[in-house]
């Protein structure tokens, strides 16, 4: 028998004031699973860095795209998925060197040092049509 997974997906502009509605769908998934204070704070940090940067630095918070939201889960793991719909072709690799060269100060990168310490599954995936983050936590 295959796994049963819970599945949301939701999708808004592309305006900061939305981080929130994401927040808000986490925090019910959190009380269907009953995820630990300290759990819950490590992914509602990664959600937050990742839609702010898929609003910001995805879409330029251009009104007229979306971000993408897809929430996944059963009892042993929550994954989530964070999708712009940017048309240029982002370079990873270079926003991993910023980090490993400790430009810490700089305007991109740190989200994703955050979402990879915290998470437990990290994936950036850049296709036509847009940029997705793809992040998961093992659930005790």
């Amino acid at each position: 028998m295959a796994k049963k997974e819970n599945r949301i997906a939701i999708a808004f502009k592309s305006d900061l004031k939305y981080t929130e509605l994401s927040i808000l769908v986490l925090g019910f998934i959190r009380k269907l699973l009953d995820i630990a204070d300290e759990v819950f704070f490590k992914i509602e940090i990664s959600l937050r860095e990742a839609t702010n940067n898929a609003i910001v630095h995805g879409n330029g918070r251009d009104l007229s795209k979306l971000v993408h939201m897809e929430f996944v889960w059963d009892k042993s793991f929550l994954r989530i998925h964070v999708r712009d719909e940017n048309n240029r072709q982002v370079d990873l690799q270079e926003v991993e060197d910023k980090i490993q060269g400790c430009h810490l100060l700089s305007f991109n990168g740190r989200g994703i040092m955050i979402i990879r310490s915290y998470m437990d599954r990290f994936e950036f995936h850049c296709r036509p049509g847009g940029s997705e983050v793809v992040m998961e936590k093992k659930l005790p």
